[in-house]
């Protein structure tokens, strides 16, 4: 299991974090989404899915993201 934290741009609202992490989860390898409003960010844990993905994901949801911590297991 690889986990990657995203740093996320705009979310301002729960309804945000949802769509956030209802665009994470959708990613396929995607295991668990942390999304956390306040710090801006989204842990992912997965097995399998690429950056690119998950930043489309993201992108796809209405928000921009970047690394803020690369792969890691």
């Amino acid at each position: 299991m690889s986990k990657i934290v995203l740093k996320i741009e705009g979310m301002m609202c729960n309804s945000c974090v949802e769509k956030v992490k209802d665009g994470l989860s959708a990613v396929k390898g995607v295991k668990n989404v942390d999304v956390n409003m306040n710090k801006g960010t989204a842990t992912v844990e997965h097995e399998g899915a690429s950056e690119e993905d998950l930043m489309m994901a993201v992108l796809n949801a209405g928000f921009k993201a970047k690394v803020k911590h690369g792969l890691f297991k």
